[in-house]
């Protein structure tokens, strides 16, 4: 199975992505060229303090100009009064003249630089001039229109592309002039953001104060599709086992962009070194609240111990689970009831269930193994491990005239539960098989059997460096063989589990 990720689950998460901050290109060539004149000249109102606008070419006789503008006139010396001081006038409508020229063409390469330019007067040039065009213009067509604009004495000029009035329209101070010209507002984009940044915000410090904050809780929760009309009544959906419209999880942690909730756990078997693994589906391990009724649970128990029978005898370092972990968004949850009701006392999550992923952004698939996770990635190759069925299994030989003897340090161990590997450099207990249950000690009572689950024979350097405390496990040895064993000695390694005497009898 492949791993979905969202957030790193998922940056290439779980779902398909979704752009929120790129917007399409705006289309200049669906406005006709007086419209595209009128947006120009409604984007150089606030560009200078004018003291006029002109719109000449919507005269038809604009001499090649499409609008002419005047700065206000500066304040300027004029005359000396009777007592040799000089007054300021101001002269009146007589500021910076400006020629702007929109062409709406997409393509506008040097050469038509060279012949649009032609049309300013190099003997009486204006004092600034702007050239808006919806094309892209190359570094070259630049270079020409600084040029030919210096060579004719003109102070001021500015080359407006496509992508500067795109630019400028997209400035909030401007988003009336887009909305006009095209029919978009970016400002009731961003409002429609916020509400719906608020609204999960909202969404996740409910969840807090309902489900528990940060990384380490336990909490049931019950994830309903917002289109159903049917709950409780699972009957009323022929297909419900396949395509839930409700159902319990196991809310247990918080990412920054919604919930962490387990979906399943399943055994699994995990080789970490040929990166090989296996699962089986038959029994699911994630607890849920909800009660079932004595013979579900009955059922659920018999397949349980059916696949932990086979389980247990697998390596201890191949022994994992498989779990599948989900995200739903925060932004995604329309509505969060932290009081659940009669069927389901826990809190209910609404969320619109969408495709195979239902209410899941995406998910995460993780392999557990002696405590630690592991990301499922596709460098494992799933083998063929666990049966499609599985059985009863018997017990092999019971022995009941041999005992495995232990030392005090070894007893006390066990009577703590903390004794789950009888290690030996002798062959004194060669005649042990997986299966095998035999006493420990010297008195027959219910908590003094064991079951052989696995044998094997390492170096000691070599157990060490696959056991997930090795100095516990090196103290183990030395107590269970009285000295300290080289690095290179070979031992016998038998792993086991308790039984118990009702166990055996029963089978």
């Amino acid at each position: 199975m492949k791993m979905i990720h969202y957030l790193d689950f998922i940056e290439n998460c779980m779902s398909k992505p979704k752009i929120t901050r790129t917007y399409n290109p705006i289309h200049f060539e669906d406005l006709d060229p007086h419209r595209f004149e009128d947006l120009i000249r409604e984007l150089i109102y606030d560009f200078k303090d004018w003291q006029n606008i002109e719109a000449t070419g919507r005269s038809g006789s604009d001499s090649g100009f499409d609008i002419r503008a005047y700065e206000k006139a500066e304040i300027i010396t004029t005359s000396e009064d009777e007592n040799n001081i000089e007054e300021n006038q101001i002269h009146p409508m007589e500021g910076n003249l400006w020629m702007i020229q929109g062409k709406r063409e997409k393509e506008i390469g040097p050469k038509k630089i060279k012949s649009i330019l032609s049309d300013v007067d190099s003997k009486n040039p204006p004092y600034g001039y702007i050239l808006a065009a919806s094309a892209n213009f190359s570094k070259e067509s630049y270079d020409i229109f600084r040029k030919e604009l210096r060579e004719k004495g003109v102070m001021e000029f500015y080359l407006w592309g496509k992508a500067e009035l795109e630019d400028m329209l997209h400035l909030p101070k401007n988003d009336r002039i887009l909305f006009t010209f095209f029919g978009i507002s970016l400002v009731s984009k961003r409002k429609s953001k916020t509400t719906e940044i608020r609204s999960a915000v909202s969404i996740k410090n409910k969840l807090f104060r309902t489900v528990g904050e940060g990384h380490q809780f336990h909490q049931s929760v019950l994830v309903r599709d917002l289109k159903d009309v049917n709950y409780p009544y699972k009957s009323e959906y022929k297909d419900f086992n396949n395509k839930p419209r409700w159902k319990e999880y196991i809310a247990f942690s918080h990412h920054p962009r919604g919930l962490w909730c387990h979906n399943h756990e399943y055994f699994a078997y995990v080789d970490t070194e040929k990166k090989e693994w296996d699962f089986t589906k038959e029994v699911d391990m994630v607890c849920l609240q909800r009660k079932r009724d004595e013979n579900e649970s009955k059922k659920s128990s018999e397949k349980r111990e059916l696949v932990a029978d086979f389980w247990d005898f697998l390596p201890r370092n191949n022994k994992g689970n498989f779990i599948i972990d989900c995200l739903i968004k925060y932004s995604d949850i329309a509505l969060v009831d932290d009081k659940g009701d009669v069927y389901y006392n826990f809190p209910h999550i609404y969320v619109d269930f969408l495709g195979n992923m239902g209410p899941f952004a995406g998910c995460r698939n993780i392999l557990k193994i002696n405590g630690k996770e592991l990301d499922l990635t596709d460098e494992y190759k799933r083998v063929n491990i666990f049966p499609k069925t599985f059985k009863k299994d018997k017990f092999s030989k019971i022995y009941t005239d041999k005992k495995i003897i232990l030392n005090d340090e070894s007893k006390k161990k066990f009577k703590e539960y903390q004794f789950d590997t009888l290690y030996e450099i002798s062959d004194k207990y060669s005649f042990l098989k997986p299966k095998d249950v035999i006493l420990i000690g010297d008195q027959e009572t219910d908590e003094n059997y064991v079951q052989i689950t696995h044998i094997y024979k390492s170096k000691v350097k070599d157990h060490l460096k696959n056991s997930t405390e090795p100095w516990k496990t090196k103290n183990n040895i030395r107590l269970q063989l009285g000295k300290e064993c080289e690095e290179n000695e070979e031992i016998a390694i038998y792993e086991l589990k308790r039984v118990y005497k009702w166990q055996l009898e029963r089978k």
